[in-house]
């Protein structure tokens, strides 16, 4: 099956290029607070794309998928299928208050949990460590150890601090909000990029890139239907 890239985009500039291998977002070119674009989205970080947990034969971010544009009123999106006989169905929706949405689901003889891998450096170029990371997150599960309070350690992350601090990759047991209000907040400071990312997903993971180039970030959501929104916006 060939591959292709499909570019959504809205009035305000925003742009999302989704790719039909593995579902991954390509690119994303969003404004500063001066109005300038510039694509916010690592591509060539490795692992890209929709994941299905566990995954035995079936790296779903390594295939093609099947790709149906979208368009109603005030959104653009794209129905992506992935191949097989257990097909998983992941819908992105562009709105025009530049949110980006993911809504998943796979079928019921599936495996337990999808998730989306993403890389981000919302400065759109150079390094992260100075981008502002905030989690709305009492528990953390550091890479290797076990369940653990944020409290009192570099991996609290409830106030925003830099991503120089983050002492390495981990899953975030998300506290469990309204549907509304951010689970996180990455905010370059430089460029005034704001970046809001709401789920109804248990837990997150994330971490840098080596070299420190973006900040990549796994929301997973139940298999059985689940949802992850990524909004931009731009601080004065």
């Amino acid at each position: 099956m060939p591959l292709f890239i499909f570019a959504l985009s809205n009035r305000h500039g925003m742009e999302v290029r989704i790719s039909t291998l593995g579902g991954a977002i390509a690119g994303l070119h969003a404004p500063d607070r001066n109005g300038r674009l510039a694509n916010v989205v690592h591509g060539e970080a490795p692992d890209c794309g929709i994941h299905l947990l566990p995954a035995p034969g079936r790296a779903l971010h390594r295939l093609p998928w099947h790709a149906v544009p979208l368009l109603e009123d005030a959104s653009v999106g794209l129905r992506l299928v992935s191949p097989g006989p257990h097909a998983v169905v992941a819908t992105y929706i562009l709105d025009e208050a530049s949110c980006l949405t993911l809504h998943c689901q796979a079928p019921a003889a599936a495996a337990a949990t999808i998730c989306l891998r993403a890389a981000f450096n919302i400065a759109g170029e150079g390094e992260v460590p100075g981008q502002l990371l905030q989690v709305s997150a009492a528990r953390v599960v550091p890479a290797g150890e076990h369940a653990q309070d944020v409290a009192g350690t570099p991996w609290d992350c409830r106030s925003a601090r830099p991503l120089a601090d983050l002492p390495g990759q981990a899953r975030y047991l998300l506290d469990k909000g309204n549907g509304v209000d951010p689970a996180l907040r990455l905010l370059d400071p430089a460029s005034g990029r704001l970046l809001e990312f709401t789920s109804d997903g248990a837990s997150l993971r994330l971490g840098t890139g080596d070299p420190p180039a973006y900040l990549w970030l796994e929301p997973i959501v139940a298999a059985a239907g689940g949802s992850v929104t990524l909004r931009f916006g731009a601080q004065p």
